[in-house]
């Protein structure tokens, strides 16, 4: 059972280490990688100056990646886990689909257990809630309807689990159901294809009818989402999602000794730790400073 009033405590203390909007300013300024690498103390990561190629990057923060989830698999329930876990197993079922061999270590399932799965058709070893998606995936549908169904499919599954653990997670859920559609909206867009009400996923805040009337669409989007910059389209939408889900799970730092404050902290984590990634990257290769402004993430930061 969770100690809430414990935890609680623990992430308030923690959440000092998040970068606030003043330190990412000067990240974003800094000439050097050394500078940036500096700029980084007191920090969740103690980046070295001295990395020789990208690659060290990447392990750096997939590490990071990997000590987190083993603090959300000891902290929470099963329902939180799943929550947390989740899309792992849908990114290693879209990469079986699309037959890469790229896969997370990640999951609810073993991957090695996923891929028998999917390749014997053998069902045995694999959790209950997954055993519709697999009938579906294992249709004769082609690869772009099995992935549109399969992330589909997770934020519905998704956002039963969220009903359950908040009213608040529900609601963060929604904001993620939107953005998903939104990158299906585009993606038919730019693909010269009709877009169909059925290949939108339901509960999120602007309702699945809208997405068929552009010009209702990036009506509905302002009203709903006030901060989003559009046009949306493939270069942006990304950061406008992160900048929306940042300024929505704000809320959850003052709702203290609630499960609420406690998952923001970690998808937060998450989500600065794919920020920190990308700036990482963009400093090694000596990126211009108007580009990273570009990519730039408003923080969940402790100071305002």
């Amino acid at each position: 059972m969770l100690n809430i009033y414990f935890l609680s405590g623990k992430i308030t203390s923690l959440e000092k280490k998040f970068i606030d909007y003043e330190k990412l300013k000067k990240i974003v300024e800094s000439k050097t990688f050394e500078e940036f690498v500096n700029l980084l103390e007191g920090s969740f990561f103690k980046l070295s100056s001295n990395i020789s190629n990208p690659e060290d990057i990447i392990k750096f923060f997939e590490n990071e990646r990997m000590k987190m989830i083993e603090e959300i698999e000891k902290t929470f329930d099963i329902e939180i886990k799943k929550f947390f876990l989740l899309k792992y197993d849908y990114f290693n079922l879209a990469n079986l689909i699309k037959g890469k061999e790229i896969f997370s270590p990640y999951g609810t399932i073993n991957f090695y257990n996923l891929k028998e799965a999917f390749e014997k058709n053998d069902f045995s070893k694999i959790p209950e809630f997954l055993n519709d998606t697999f009938k579906i995936i294992k249709t004769k549908n082609s690869v772009e309807e099995k992935l549109l169904f399969i992330k589909n499919d997770y934020y519905e599954k998704i956002y039963k689990i969220a009903e359950i653990i908040s009213k608040f997670i529900k609601n963060y859920v929604r904001i993620e159901i939107d953005f998903a559609n939104l990158r299906t909206y585009l993606n038919k867009k730019m693909a010269g294809k009709k877009i169909e009400i059925s290949d939108l996923i339901k509960n999120g805040k602007i309702k699945r009818e809208i997405f068929l009337d552009e010009g209702k669409l990036w009506e509905k989007l302002k009203l709903e989402y006030k901060k989003v910059q559009t046009p949306l389209n493939e270069e942006n939408i990304e950061v406008e999602r992160y900048g929306t889900v940042i300024d929505y799970i704000k809320k959850g730092r003052v709702k203290p000794d609630t499960v609420d404050k406690l998952i923001s902290f970690y998808i937060a984590k998450e989500i600065e730790i794919e920020n920190l990634q990308r700036i990482s990257l963009s400093k090694f290769y000596k990126q211009e400073e108007d580009f990273l402004k570009k990519i730039f993430i408003p923080p969940y930061q402790y100071r305002e």
